[in-house]
């Protein structure tokens, strides 16, 4: 089994007494940030899988108008797949606190990426263009509009090629977890 704090240590922060331990089968070993659909957790499989963890907000989990998006929402990552794209693992939209899982491939957003080396160039621009054409490819193809493409929901992973953290039409929460087929 991997060391969670070892693979985690860029941008984790400790878990708070107030954060789960465990989200389904999945053991939470720290925070990776928080938007405004939920709280994003790092948190390690019981095969030793790396994953973040989206858990929705309370106060949402209780709108029922909230939780049919969000069942949409992960109707919309089941059938997306594709290259560049993050593969959705597991999700629990009918939980007390409705969460999905998501792979983790550590890396930098696009908008982290470029505040530290500068605008891409030459061949990472053009594996970025290419990476990104395929994942719009992929995401239109199975006929979903992803209307929440920006710098921050997209991964440079250290394999340095880009991809989408999240194929969904209505995120707004960054995953930071690229497809491993990048």
């Amino acid at each position: 089994m991997l060391s969670a704090g070892v693979l985690f240590v860029s941008r984790i922060a400790a878990r708070r007494a107030s954060d789960p331990a465990r989200i389904g089968r999945f053991r939470v070993v720290g925070v990776l940030g928080a938007g405004g659909m939920g709280t994003v957790y790092a948190a390690v499989g019981e095969r030793g899988e790396q994953v973040v963890v989206t858990a929705v907000h309370a106060g949402q989990a209780a709108d029922d108008q909230f939780r049919a998006r969000f069942r949409r929402e992960v109707t919309v990552l089941r059938r997306v797949s594709g290259p560049c794209l993050v593969p959705l693992l597991e999700a629990d939209p009918e939980a007390d606190i409705p969460w999905l899982a998501t792979a983790y491939v550590p890396g930098l957003t696009l908008g982290d990426h470029t505040a530290v080396h500068g605008p891409l160039a030459g061949i990472q621009l053009h594996m970025f263009a290419a990476g990104t054409a395929g994942a719009l490819a992929a995401v239109h193809a199975a006929g979903v509009v992803h209307r929440d493409l920006k710098p921050a929901n997209v991964i440079w992973p250290r394999t340095g090629r880009g991809c989408w953290t999240s194929a969904s039409p209505t995120s707004s929460t960054v995953l930071r977890s690229p497809a491993p087929a990048c």
